[in-house]
């Protein structure tokens, strides 16, 4: 009898805190936050904290650095995981503003305009052919303006 109260319990308390409508119910889902979506979404490559996985998906944090130079801030909306995501126009300028926000706060220019739907979807439409050759001259460059120290 306790068993059937305690899963009785824990079904109730999953079914309230399930972003899903009930069925019937005339409720909308709960709004996905930027972090619930980049967690979602590229927290398996990029890791929690922004850290990335060397050899396989560049760390996040600093990203920031790509603004300060001509071609970076575009870059940074057509590697594949931005340009070809799953998220709408909307989710995506919200994950990439709350990425710049939350692992380079204490980096960001004055000044920074955040991205728009609109401009993530323009983006959309330019396919980034050489990513590794385009990081590449853009690091390149902020280490020529002092930016950012050669990568190892």
């Amino acid at each position: 009898m306790r068993w059937r109260s305690i899963a009785s319990a824990v079904a109730l308390l999953m079914l309230a805190s399930s972003s899903h409508p009930i069925a019937g119910s005339t409720a909308a889902p709960a709004a996905e936050t930027p972090e619930h979506l980049y967690m979602l979404n590229c927290w398996g490559c990029h890791r929690p904290h922004g850290e990335g996985i060397p050899g396989i998906a560049p760390p996040l944090r600093g990203a920031v650095d790509f603004l300060r130079v001509p071609g970076g801030r575009q870059f940074l909306i057509e590697v594949p995981g931005v340009a070809q995501s799953a998220l709408d126009d909307a989710q995506v300028a919200a994950v990439m503003n709350w990425i710049i926000e939350s692992f380079s706060a204490d980096r960001i220019a004055a000044g920074f305009a955040p991205y728009t739907r609109e401009e993530i979807a323009k983006s959309r439409a330019t396919r980034l052919m050489d990513l590794k050759q385009a990081r590449l001259g853009l690091v390149s460059e902020m280490v020529a303006m002092k930016i950012r120290p050669a990568e190892k």
